[in-house]
């Protein structure tokens, strides 16, 4: 069960959806919920030190930014706030100072479960995007993260857990799990292989393992000509699944590397959050 939460909140439509999930997933389990806002001044401070000018106006744009950035965080902490109360949703706020980053993902060993916007944007002062920092933090993290796309999606509760028998996938599997987050929800193992009998009994070992820690689920044999990513996609959306589980999907007709282009097209285009454990 999740009794710590933590959400990213850096102003951006998709950290808004993080938040509406964030609140669900609290008051579903009772468990304290943390957002965390980070002005990233070593990066505004880098920026006015190469710019044009004195040092008095370098120094004096540099303040501009920070205090520009300081009031959109606390701006953002102030909303996360006030919509925490009105759930009724038990919350505290943080402002962190520094690189985004290894800031969350220090502030993620402390939390069961990580949420965080798919376009979300830390270096809002200096960047008008900021994937690097996601992607950081996804490769980093040692505990389980949901990405939340910007657009809320119409779908059922169903879960899909795309299962390919990696280490990986395994974690992703056991970290749902433990999670608590299938409680209430049909839960569906899908595995994409060339051959069909090969794709269920992989599927089928998966739903041995949730059987095993108390979890029911159906096997679910993807046999298609779309690239694997593709097909898993397509797969969520006949059974209408709200949210993917993978674990840095390694199975491939070309056996591509942990951080291919499999988990690299999901995390792009699923149109529902995915929670994600490698």
């Amino acid at each position: 069960m999740i009794k710590d939460l933590l959400v990213c909140l850096e102003g951006s439509p998709s950290s808004e959806r993080a938040t509406d999930l964030a609140i669900e997933i609290a008051r579903e389990q009772s468990a304290l919920l943390t957002g965390v806002a980070i002005v990233d001044e070593p990066s505004i401070r880098a920026g006015a030190a190469t710019g044009i000018g004195g040092s008095s106006f370098k120094q004096h744009r540099d303040e501009v930014l920070l205090e520009d950035a300081q009031k959109k965080t606390q701006e953002w902490l102030a909303r996360f706030d006030a919509r925490c109360k009105e759930a009724g949703v038990s919350m505290r706020v943080l402002e962190l100072r520094g690189r985004p980053a290894p800031k969350i993902l220090e502030e993620m060993k402390s939390h069961d479960l990580t949420l965080m916007g798919r376009h979300a944007n830390f270096l809002f002062e200096t960047k008008d995007e900021d994937e690097e920092t996601r992607d950081s933090i996804l490769h980093r993290a040692g505990k389980p993260v949901i990405l939340v796309p910007e657009v809320a999606t119409p779908s059922g509760p169903d879960v899909m857990l795309a299962y390919d028998g990696s280490s990986a996938s395994n974690r992703a599997l056991r970290a749902f799990a433990e999670s608590g987050l299938a409680h209430g929800r049909k839960v569906h193992v899908a595995s994409v292989q060339d051959d069909g009998e090969q794709a269920w009994e992989m599927a089928s070992r998966g739903v041995d393992m949730l059987k095993a820690l108390s979890i029911a689920a159906k096997p679910r044999s993807v046999v298609s000509a779309l690239p694997i990513a593709e097909a898993i996609l397509d797969t969520r959306r006949k059974l209408g699944a709200g949210m993917l589980v993978i674990g840095a999907y390694t199975r491939s007709r070309l056996s591509e590397i942990i951080w291919g282009s499999v988990t690299h097209t999901l995390l792009e285009q699923s149109p529902v959050p995915i929670f994600l454990h490698h």
